[in-house]
């Protein structure tokens, strides 16, 4: 794909969603403002609803214009010079006060074109059929079009696009007129624009043959806060000042996104049915020109943004909401798929809870203030409490050797049963806690393979690989440390690791944004305390018998030795203590006959054993008998 057929489809798609959540609404309704240039039929005698068609109807609304050769009043009891009135863009009254006196049973606009310039050419969407029903005080119950094209007029690359049907529920255009003219501010009363839009059957296409499509669009309840500056100066500006580098005009920007942002919130989003196809070509494929179309198919079923409602009260576990914070939102994809040249991704499900624009919000407001340090913008990245994956599948195909025969490489097939990352008290856009989970990390052993491990595995006997594991973690600022509360890594077939322990030393200087600094707060650090236990499920033996037969021994002898090696070994390079030999015992007992071995080390001093401490110790006793340890074997 181009770059400009890429950034085509990219602010195509954007449009898309836009029309679903609030522009959809605006080209069906704005003709409503215009001045008519000619007003048909009498006026209906008082308490009499009668009918007023409007031709050749043209608003120019900042850079967009609309054009309806013609829009019709029907049901209306309004005369002439009342409807003339209402639509007026010259009355004194504004917007929202005019509209507030609108009813007819329809309105009716067969024809609507809409044209806005971009980029030297004009971006042309003509809607038809297009019924907007029992409009009361302005309100209108339900707006409908049969349809839209989407075009591109001037010099370039051609690009196009059309919509299904269109509907909006429960359209609040008093409302809407106050968001789009009038100012506001943070303590200006939000506005319910509608209770839902529907668009269906979107599709657009590129120059070189890429096109996307979009079944379905759902939204609903989009509410908005009238701003300092008016919701249509603020896109005007914004749309103009795009791409501007000079500071001041960015900070003025950054200000006006940031107010935009923070006045609009929207109850719910679906879109189902989403497909990307891009045919490819030579300069897109390995081999350069000439060589064969490498195509690109992308698909997803299904794509839910809501609200989560009401925070939920934790317990300070990370991932958790505690008590005061604002409602946070949930995104889920559902059903993805992509087949490109470089390999094929499939995956059922994907979740991002706890989402939050707050961060990004201060960020653009502090932007509006001055020049952002680049140390700073990590904080202001979107707040997220948790990622969650479900059947990942990820396919791979060989790779040729190029210049360097060492980089090629076999097939690589792996999936993913399930997956978390939670995350909680963040420091500078940092999250201090988390905990991740994975379930059914799997994959084929190649045949053959040269890589380190798996080549080793292979030699075990190991075809393929069936892994889990959590990571937990948390940092306490106040003791400055770093607490490892669950590390687990459980293989099928294979057996259990799990490591506890505690790291102290480590202060909020590990977190600043500089290398430097970050890295010399970690030479502070020091180990307070450690714990592993071990579960053999089939390594340890597999091992054994491997090695027994490479020495023509039975594997009982093997491990006999093994256990005689540690209960002797171990005391004489730890120093011979009670500790020492209490281990060297629990090592020979789990060798001989593996099951559970339970280790666990506290450093004697409560500051702990830091890197200096294990650097200058003149041998493995001395820093041994600086430790409490106990070892069990099962």
């Amino acid at each position: 794909m181009t770059r400009s057929l890429t950034t085509g489809v990219a602010r195509a798609a954007l449009g898309v969603v836009a029309c679903a959540t609030l522009a959809a609404a605006l080209p069906a309704t704005v003709p409503l403002l215009a001045t008519p240039a000619l007003a048909q039929n009498p006026a209906p005698s008082a308490g009499q609803a009668g009918a007023v068609a409007l031709d050749e109807v043209v608003l120019p609304l900042g850079p967009v214009t609309l054009k309806a050769p013609k829009v019709e009043l029907r049901g209306t009891a309004l005369s002439r010079d009342e409807a003339r009135a209402i639509l007026d863009p010259a009355g004194p009254a504004p917007w929202r006060t005019r509209l507030d006196k609108l009813d007819a049973r329809e309105i009716v606009i067969p024809v609507l074109r809409v044209e806005q310039p971009a980029g030297g050419r004009v971006q042309v969407a003509v809607y038809h059929d297009v019924v907007a029903r029992d409009v009361t005080a302005g309100r209108i119950g339900i707006l409908e079009a049969g349809g839209a094209t989407l075009t591109v007029e001037g010099p370039g690359p051609d690009a196009a696009g059309a919509y299904g049907r269109l509907s909006i529920r429960e359209l609040d255009l008093p409302g809407l007129a106050r968001l789009l003219a009038e100012p506001g501010g943070p303590d200006a009363a939000p506005v319910r624009v509608y209770a839902g839009v529907t668009a269906e059957d979107i599709a657009l296409s590129g120059p070189d043959g890429a096109a996307f499509r979009i079944a379905r669009i759902d939204a609903r309840d989009l509410t908005g806060r009238p701003t300092t500056i008016p919701w249509g100066e603020t896109a005007r500006a914004l749309a103009e000042g795009a791409g501007r580098k000079d500071a001041p005009e960015r900070a003025r920007m950054a200000g006006l996104a940031a107010d935009l942002m923070d006045g609009v919130a929207i109850g719910g989003l679906e879109i189902s049915g989403i497909t990307l196809a891009v045919p490819g070509g030579p300069a897109a494929s390995p081999g350069g020109p000439g060589a064969k179309p490498m195509p690109v198919q992308a698909s997803l079923a299904r794509l839910t943004y809501a609200p989560d409602g009401e925070a939920k009260v934790g317990e300070g576990k990370a991932g958790e909401v505690k008590a005061g914070q604002p409602a946070l939102g949930e995104m889920r994809a559902e059903g993805l798929a992509v087949e490109a040249p470089a390999g094929r991704v499939a995956l059922k499900g994907l979740t991002l809870s706890g989402l939050s624009l707050k961060p990004v919000l201060d960020g653009l407001r502090r932007a509006a203030a001055g020049p952002l340090d680049p140390a700073e913008l990590r904080r202001y990245a979107p707040a997220l409490a948790r990622i969650a994956v479900n059947d990942l599948d990820v396919d791979l195909p060989a790779q040729a050797p190029g210049a360097d025969p060492l980089q090629a490489s076999g097939p690589l097939r792996f999936a993913l049963r399930s997956g978390s990352l939670a995350m909680s008290e963040p420091r500078d856009g940092v999250p201090t806690a988390s905990r991740l989970t994975v379930d059914g990390l799997t994959g084929a052993i190649p045949p053959g393979t040269t890589a380190p491990l798996l080549a080793d595995l292979a030699g075990l006997g190991y075809a393929s690989l069936d892994l889990s594991g959590i990571v937990d973690a948390r940092w306490d600022e106040a003791a400055r440390e770093l607490t490892l509360r669950d590390v687990t890594l459980t293989g099928k077939d294979m057996g259990t690791a799990r490591i506890t322990g505690t790291i102290g030393g480590i202060g909020k200087e590990v977190f600043d944004p500089e290398p430097m600094v970050s890295s010399l707060a970690l030479l502070g650090a020091s180990a307070k305390s450690l714990g592993l236990t071990l579960e053999n499920g089939g390594l340890f033996q597999r091992f054994v018998d491997q090695q027994a037969k490479a020495q023509s021994l039975k594997p009982e002898e093997l491990q006999r030795e093994y256990g005689t090696a540690a209960m002797l070994g171990i005391p004489a390079v730890l120093g011979g203590s009670p500790s020492a030999k209490a281990l060297g015992q629990a090592v020979s007992r789990f060798v001989v006959k593996p099951g559970r071995l339970s280790v666990s080390a506290a450093a004697k001093d409560p500051a702990g054993l830091g890197l200096m401490d294990f650097s200058t110790a003149p041998s493995p006793g001395k820093i041994f008998d600086r430790l409490t340890v106990t070892a069990t074997a099962e």
